[in-house]
């Protein structure tokens, strides 16, 4: 079988604003680490998978390296004190990582707090995670693979 080492990182922020009783109101969000799927060896393929909780996680003959520790991406979301909001993540298949071999895809986004939404402190922030799920290929080509994504959050 076939060893090959490859490093992945994604990560993006997308601010929003929305209209809410009658005039408008913002709410920001801010990308603070982005979405790192770490080290593994891609033997014959399968998947990389990181929960909003940095818990990480292979499928397949996907082995992970443990110097190599992938970590959920971050954002702080702030705006009216415990206002409540919804969350929008990538859709699957729509978000690709480009490197030296086979574009990769992350499918299965996930959130803390979930895509339903969350609500701010009385200090007007909260911090969002979100983990996804990478497929990779059949001996993926070592390298550095990167790309990026948006999360979309909205008042209720």
């Amino acid at each position: 079988m076939k060893r090959d080492w490859a490093a992945i990182t994604a990560g993006a922020a997308l601010a929003s604003l929305v209209a809410s009783h009658g005039w408008a109101q913002e709410i920001v969000i801010q990308n603070t680490r982005g979405l790192s799927f770490g080290s593994f060896v891609a033997g014959s393929g399968g998947s990389v998978a990181v929960s909003p909780s940095g818990l990480r996680s292979a499928g397949g003959d996907v082995l992970l390296i443990r110097s190599g520790e992938g970590l959920a991406a971050e954002f702080t979301v702030s705006g009216n004190a415990e206002a409540t909001y919804t969350i929008q993540l990538p859709g699957d298949d729509f978000v690709t990582l480009t490197g030296p071999g086979s574009d990769m895809v992350i499918n299965n986004f996930t959130s803390t707090p979930s895509g339903t939404g969350g609500q701010l402190s009385a200090g007007g922030s909260q911090i969002l995670t979100v983990g996804g799920t990478l497929n990779v290929g059949f001996s993926q080509t070592p390298g550095d693979y990167a790309g990026s994504f948006s999360v979309i959050v909205n008042y209720n």
